[in-house]
């Protein structure tokens, strides 16, 4: 990664996100920009009393977090709309990874309009990174869900390059066609268990194969497959392995095609179990 982009809300846990933004750009000898959004809408003389405090409190943070580590960061204070804006920034930039905070929690909003996470993974294309937890050391411990499509190939392939050091345990959730259907008497079970067998062996050899096709150079590749939701299966795996990243690949659907198939990618980054990583293939 060349160029990283964060945006902060001045909240706490835009505090964390920029703590992550800044380790990742040193790791990875990257430059860095902050960019802060104020509400195009706002009183002239109150917007630009807005931009000095902000400039002051990013500043501040910084100085503190950076001590003699020699990382130069820009600061971009925009008036505008907070996604709209981020977006053009990132996009400007042609930053390779977009860094955010985890949002407050607006669920009326939220129903309607979705998280600035939500949003911005819709209409941008930069990989987004949601900080959730408070920053003590880099990635060692990485899940990454996986569904054997192009969009979780460049989800593994770009958490390897950010992360090369950690160790990856793919997870891939599944369904039993027709399984309730098979359920009854004793002869009805022996049938329902000799399909769960053989569809496993079959989901055991298209991880097989997916895992082969990956790059020989990347790192040694966990991988489990469990029945259930992908949200089920995700969240048990975090619960068990207690990563600091999951890393999941979604789509560039929208409107009507987005709708009707949904998105992981934007419950995970709406209700984050922990940092989340989101990569978006077309």
């Amino acid at each position: 990664m060349k160029k990283i982009v964060m945006a902060t809300d001045l909240s706490a846990r835009s505090d964390r996100a920029l703590d992550r933004a800044v380790m990742l750009a040193c790791d990875h000898g990257a430059e860095l920009t902050v960019v802060h959004v104020i509400d195009e809408g706002l009183p002239a003389s109150f917007a630009d009393a807005q931009r000095d405090t902000a400039m002051g409190i990013i500043r501040e943070h910084i100085h503190r977090i950076l001590m003699d580590s020699g990382l130069n960061i820009a600061i971009e204070i925009v008036f505008g709309r907070a996604y709209v804006d981020i977006l053009e920034v990132s996009e400007r930039l042609e930053a390779d990874l977009l860094v955010l905070g985890v949002h407050r929690e607006d669920a009326f909003k939220d129903m309607f309009r979705g998280t600035t996470a939500e949003r911005v993974i819709r209409a941008g294309n930069t990989p987004i990174l949601l900080v959730k937890d408070r920053v003590n050391a880099a990635y060692d411990k990485i899940i990454v869900g996986v569904d054997f499509s192009v969009y979780s190939r460049r989800a593994i392939e770009f958490a390897v390059q950010f992360s090369p050091e950690s160790a990856f345990h793919l997870v891939h959730a599944y369904d039993i066609p027709f399984k309730g259907f098979l359920y009854g008497p004793d002869t009805g079970r022996e049938v329902t268990k000799q399909h769960q067998i053989e569809f496993e062996v079959m989901i055991d050899q298209e991880m097989a194969t997916f895992v082969a096709s990956l790059d020989s150079k990347a790192p040694t590749l966990h991988h489990a497959m469990q029945e259930g939701t992908v949200r089920e299966v995700i969240d048990r795996e975090v619960q068990r392995l207690k990563p600091g990243l999951l890393v999941i690949g979604t789509h560039g659907r929208t409107g009507v095609a987005h709708a009707l198939l949904g998105s992981v990618a934007e419950d995970l980054l709406r209700t984050p179990p922990c940092d989340v990583l989101a990569v978006k293939a077309w």
